[in-house]
């Protein structure tokens, strides 16, 4: 047994478990009571404040308050057998409101009881039921698959739910096998969506790729007597015949797009995909006083704006094995990039400088760019890869001197400093110097491995941005060799 609701309007009482709550009275006092074969309702109204309410199922108390004007019960039994109960009312001073009443509830008969819902719509199955024997077995079957077994509560309640596929009609059956056969019940139907037509899919034609390809040169699916089609200015208008209807009723099915008037459209671009080939100039690594970069130049397509113009390096599963992915904020056509950084081993396997562990069997460099056409009816992409792209570090062989640059913010003492470490990475002593828009630092005589390091004060609590310019000077081969290096910052104040 379950108490489903017992409740009030107004204050909040807390009163053996139950929330009770306080209304001013009304003119008469009204009870109401339904004892039903599987609950007990209770609605009394209009009655003083400090009423006394007390109500027993099977000699237990279920409910016990003190109420201002109303308050309400609910309280679910097992229907397949019968209960005793009693509510008492005590109204307080002389008026006559005081109220009793008890009974025997009766079995629910055939069908068991009326808790029980089964449905299926648009995508959704829903079954329910209340008042049934504990312990019945409940089967749900979908396309004579079974997808759920299992038994009513304690409470004599049970509940699934589970999706169904929108695109096509699915029969379900539900069935509940009790103890007592008297018990036992079976629903089934086909999963509907809208109207209650039959479920009909429109037809999605192949998209086309030819690099010249428009909405003009799609051909619509032909007409069937479930479903026609129409060329409109967005894309395919499908449109149901009478007495079908599309999966999803108005909501969105698969690429087609609910209208709202029972149409579907497939907008153009998920049918016009035109793929063309990027013309790549070159592709060539370089090393510029110690630094490695690869300089890469294509031909502009026309009417494409270098926004669009995206790199990748990519292993053989191009897509998934993106080794190092692009920002995405576009590249010049003619640009010159960091050199990412890989490893070969031994066995000729390449893999990133970030993780030796995920060896390639070749790099290949991903170049796109792309551009809306008609407005934004359809894009138009460009694409090239460069097989087994250079891997090798172009400073590899560089004599040096060799040193990288950090530059971060930091706060020190809640004040924002422009951070500024120059690691020497050669094998002799280099003087090092510092200019930044916050001022300079020159550092004689920095011991190989160690570093140069600086904390400018930025003194501003606007977004900055600048660069740092770095003079290494070192020994290279018993001669003095000086490189410069500048780091572009940019970060809030």
């Amino acid at each position: 047994m379950k108490k489903l609701l017992a409740g009030t309007v107004g204050t909040v009482l807390a009163l053996g478990g139950i929330s009770v709550a306080t209304a001013t009275p009304a003119a008469a006092a009204v009870p109401d009571v339904q004892a039903g074969c599987s609950s007990l309702y209770v609605t009394l109204d209009g009655y003083p404040d400090g009423t006394a309410f007390v109500a027993t199922v099977d000699g237990e108390t279920v409910d016990d308050v003190v109420f201002d004007g109303y308050h309400t019960l609910w309280y679910d039994v097992d229907g397949s057998v019968a209960h005793d109960w009693s509510v008492v009312v005590d109204a307080p001073g002389e008026v006559d409101e005081d109220f009793s009443d008890s009974g025997t509830t009766t079995p629910c008969g055939e069908p068991p009881s009326d808790w029980f819902s089964a449905d299926a719509y648009c995508g959704n199955l829903n079954v329910s039921l209340g008042g049934f024997p504990a312990g019945s077995a409940v089967t749900v079957v979908v396309d004579a698959e079974v997808v759920s077994e299992g038994l009513v509560d304690e409470y004599g309640s049970y509940w699934f739910g589970t999706r169904l596929d929108e695109w096509s009609g699915q029969t379900w059956q539900v069935v509940v096998d009790a103890e007592d056969d008297a018990f036992d019940r079976s629903e089934s139907g086909v999963s509907s969506c809208g109207s209650g037509g039959e479920i009909v899919v429109p037809e999605t034609p192949s998209a086309l790729t030819d690099c010249a390809a428009t909405p003009q040169d799609v051909h619509l699916p032909p007409d069937t007597a479930q479903v026609s089609y129409a060329r409109g200015d967005d894309g395919i208008v499908a449109t149901a015949a009478a007495g079908y209807e599309f999966p999803g009723g108005a909501g969105t099915t698969g690429e087609w797009r609910a209208l709202g008037d029972g149409r579907l459209l497939l907008e153009w671009y998920s049918v016009v995909r035109p793929r063309c080939a990027l013309d790549v100039v070159s592709v060539t690594p370089v090393c510029e006083a110690g630094e490695p970069f690869v300089d890469i130049a294509v031909d502009p397509p026309a009417g494409v704006d270098e926004s669009s113009f995206l790199i990748s390096w990519e292993g053989p599963n191009t897509g998934y094995d993106v080794v190092y992915g692009d920002a995405g904020f576009g590249h010049p056509w003619v640009t010159r990039e960091p050199w990412p950084g890989f490893v070969t081993h031994g066995d000729g396997t390449v893999s990133p400088a970030y993780d030796e562990t995920w060896r390639l069997d070749d790099i290949d460099l991903v170049l796109g760019a792309s551009a809306w056409v008609d407005g934004w009816a359809y894009s138009r992409s460009y694409g090239a890869v460069w097989e087994d792209a250079p891997t090798a570090d172009p400073c590899a062989d560089d004599p040096g001197p060799h040193f990288s640059v950090d530059v971060s913010p930091r706060w020190l003492a809640g004040k924002l400093y422009l951070s500024v470490r120059v690691l020497n990475e050669g094998d002799s002593t280099a003087d090092v110097s510092v200019v930044t828009p916050f001022g300079r630092k020159h550092f004689p005589r920095v011991e190989a491995g160690a570093s140069a390091y600086q904390a400018f004060a930025v003194r501003t609590t606007e977004p900055v941005e600048g660069q740092v310019d770095v003079s290494f000077a070192a020994d290279v081969d018993g001669e003095q060799v000086t490189r410069e290096r500048s780091v572009a910052f940019s970060f809030g104040g």
